[in-house]
């Protein structure tokens, strides 16, 4: 019994939403807060620079070269430095492999009185499908901008290391592939809350010998937005015995990580 999937019609009008992200000054400009390769930068927002650049002191590279920068005052010849980003994530929309130019911006930060980053320009600014709301002071992500294949990639990422966490019995990294306010739907019971859903899977699952090893194989998923729905076959393996079991589950993305927000299904080990 699919006692989960209601809570699709639920979360729709949520998935649909654009996201707001709170943006910082800088004299006349904004700032936004950005992660790249999982550490927090700043950059300030220039929707009349082409190109987006990089801070030198902030992103170091053995790669030189001499450029040519336009500004109001005429074209002035700077070193720079090629610097690739592995991932560059704003808010929900992740950016990989990018390659861009890091610079001397020591005036730059000198003009805001704080440490700045890069200056986020109109090519990454389309990208990320961001639009620049100065009188509330935020930035407006579209969430259309992201494709559903590129989601459901991150999803498998997370939901393999998720499953490798509850296979080796790892409490803190699994309580992190799950949302605080989980709903778990089983044959011997409901859960509510990432408490609860842990003590459970912590009573009937972990730490046992032979271990308990759960393989989930994705049957259909539907992607709305930020909201991934998905249907699903379970392998429970303990020892010689393997129990097999269909349900539905629900994920939402929250930062980086896609977090299972409610999960259904009709079979269930139980205790030791």
């Amino acid at each position: 019994m699919n006692r989960g999937v209601p809570l699709l019609v639920v979360l729709v009008a949520l998935a649909v939403q654009a996201q707001e992200i709170p943006l910082e000054n800088c004299r006349q400009l904004p700032i936004v807060k950005a992660t790249v390769n999982q550490r927090p930068f700043q950059f300030l927002l220039d929707t009349g620079a082409a190109a987006t650049l990089l801070n030198v002191k902030s992103f170091s590279s053995a790669d030189g070269a001499e450029i040519t920068l336009e500004s109001w005052n005429g074209a002035v010849a700077a070193p720079a430095r090629k610097v690739t980003l592995r991932n560059f994530t704003l808010g929900e929309h992740r950016l990989e492999n990018l390659s861009l130019l890091a610079v001397d911006l020591t005036p730059l930060e000198r003009s805001c009185q704080k440490r700045v980053d890069g200056v986020l320009g109109a090519d990454l600014i389309a990208k990320l499908g961001l639009t620049i709301d100065l009188k509330n002071h935020v930035g407006i992500l579209d969430s259309e901008v992201r494709t559903p294949q590129s989601r459901l990639s991150e999803l498998e990422q997370n939901q393999i290391a998720c499953e490798q966490a509850f296979n080796r019995s790892d409490e803190k990294t699994l309580g992190e592939c799950l949302d605080p306010n989980i709903v778990l739907l089983t044959g011997h019971g409901d859960f509510h809350g990432r408490k609860e859903v842990m003590k459970h899977f912590k009573e009937s699952y972990f730490g046992q010998d032979p271990p308990v090893l759960v393989s989930i194989t994705p049957r259909s998923r539907q992607v709305i937005g930020t909201v991934i729905w998905m249907e699903y076959e379970m392998s429970v393996t303990h020892g010689s015995q393997v129990m097999k079991s269909r349900g539905t589950a629900l994920y939402q993305k929250s930062g980086d990580r896609w977090l299972m927000s409610n999960m259904n299904f009709s079979g269930d080990k139980g205790g030791k």
